[in-house]
């Protein structure tokens, strides 16, 4: 029984000291570097990619995966409380805060007016499910042009969202869930 005891702990250590971090998988272009976090696939985007209201008049940064890696962590101690409100999640959309795993991210660099190093991020739904594939809905896979530049998205509710991660202050600021339609 000692035995049992004594690598059920040694088994358990091991896995608590993996811990998953993005990691570089392949450059797809100048400007964007696409990463992996289990099967979730994202992308990180140069500071010479076109971003859209990305806080025009800002100065840009190629976040690197140290950065991203940090700002999962910021992400995943504090969305929860930045998630309060839980606008446009429920009754059939995801609840963000449960469901980080399973979403595709667009990262884009800027420092602020006040010199902070923030990430932008937008998030979109990469789970398919089977009952998804019965609905006739497209599998995210099946369209890659979330890889070439910001997606954008109208309405889905949290099934898309976006947020700023401020690396300096190490908190999330301007969280935007997309509306119903």
């Amino acid at each position: 029984m000692r035995h049992l005891f004594t690598l059920l702990m040694m088994f358990i250590l091991i896995i608590s000291s993996c811990k998953t971090t993005f990691q570089e998988d392949h450059k797809i272009g100048p400007t964007a570097t696409i990463t992996k976090k289990g099967k979730i696939e994202s992308v990180i985007f140069s500071k010479d990619a076109e971003c859209s209201l990305c806080n025009l008049g800002v100065i840009r940064f190629t976040p690197t995966l140290q950065e991203i890696n940090e700002a999962e962590e910021i992400l995943k101690k504090n969305i929860k409380e930045a998630n309060v409100p839980m606008n446009n999640q429920g009754d059939g959309c995801p609840i963000i805060h449960k469901n980080l795993k399973n979403y595709r991210r667009q990262y884009f660099g800027f420092i602020d007016p006040e010199g902070n190093k923030v990430l932008y991020v937008n998030f979109s739904w990469a789970k398919y499910t089977i009952s998804d594939k019965m609905k006739g809905y497209p599998s995210p896979n099946e369209d890659t042009s979330w890889k070439e530049g910001r997606l954008i998205v109208h309405d889905g509710c949290s099934y898309h969202w976006e947020i700023e991660i401020n690396l300096t202050k190490q908190i999330l600021q301007n969280l935007s869930v997309n509306g119903l339609a």
